[in-house]
């Protein structure tokens, strides 16, 4: 209720600052007032108010124009010598199409023999919408019935859930799996999905600072042998895990899961050796690793 109070009087004094001009702004306790609410608030009740008084009229005007336009048809029809006989409205005729109704002076025709205590009965058809729905319900058990339960091509609830729990619990290994990765037990792996998937996470969140071939940009160049904080593939996981604070480097342990940090570490040994144009200068210590079967060649 108060702020309704405010409102109405800064819509007051709205109206009161356009009728007097701009010496109105000498009145204090009005300027604050006004300054005290939203104006675009206001501007937008003017605005529907305004818009609501134009819809009034024009509807007052309308039903004006139908009594004149009336009244000069009884008119034209006297003068004629006939009986004026009122043609039946749009809404009248939409109305007439939904219910099938017949009307009151013709209702001698449809009443049936039934007489109970002077109650008669009438013999009226069902409203044609009522029976459209209740085809169109028809139709849809018929689709219903064939894609659930004849062709099987849409699952059933029971089915649903079966589905929906499988997935759950195939995510729920898969997360337990991930979570199962860490700097002592992370290993390189060349499996094509395994490096897709790194490849995809290194272009999302990694690009911006070593750029899209590892030459390096704001961050250091991840393909040559030099490396600020070691070069190893458990040395690598633990960057990305933890980050670089000082670097500007944030800790992508928060955001990735161990998973996708495996896959992202074994993306980055493969761009080991590979000399991309436009290359930084190498920074850190030199760093050698030995080859393995684990590990790719350089």
């Amino acid at each position: 209720m108060n702020q309704f109070k405010t409102y109405i009087k800064g819509m007051g004094a709205f109206l009161m600052l356009l009728l007097t001009g701009p010496a109105s702004f000498a009145q204090s306790e009005m300027a604050s007032t006004f300054e005290s609410i939203d104006t675009s608030k206001i501007m937008i009740v003017l605005v529907l108010v305004v818009m609501l008084l134009v819809l009034l009229v024009a509807f007052y005007l309308l039903v004006i124009l139908q009594v004149m336009v009336r009244e000069d048809a009884i008119r034209r029809a006297k003068e004629k010598g006939v009986e004026y006989v009122e043609e039946p409205s749009a809404w009248s005729k939409f109305y007439a199409g939904l219910t099938d109704a017949v009307p009151i002076e013709k209702e001698a025709t449809i009443v049936l023999d039934h007489d109970y205590d002077g109650i008669k009965e009438l013999d009226n058809h069902l409203p044609p919408w009522w029976k459209y729905m209740f085809y169109a319900s028809i139709v849809f058990a018929l689709i219903y019935m064939f894609m659930y339960h004849i062709s099987g091509s849409l699952p059933l609830q029971t089915q649903e859930y079966e589905i929906a729990m499988a997935e759950a619990q195939a995510n729920m290994s898969e997360a337990e799996a991930g979570s199962a990765i860490d700097e002592s037990n992370i290993a390189f792996s060349d499996d094509p999905a395994v490096l897709a998937s790194g490849k995809t996470v290194y272009e999302r969140n990694c690009v911006a600072c070593h750029k899209a071939a590892g030459e390096g940009g704001i961050g250091p160049n991840l393909t040559d042998d030099y490396w600020l904080h070691g070069g190893s593939i458990q040395d690598i996981y633990n960057t990305i895990k933890n980050g670089v604070p000082d670097k500007g480097m944030i800790a992508w342990g928060d955001v990735l899961s161990p998973s996708k940090m495996n896959d992202v570490a074994s993306y980055i040994e493969t761009l080991k050796g590979t000399n991309p144009p436009n290359a930084k200068a190498p920074q850190g210590e030199l760093y050698k690793a030995e080859l393995t079967e684990e590990s790719p060649a350089e």
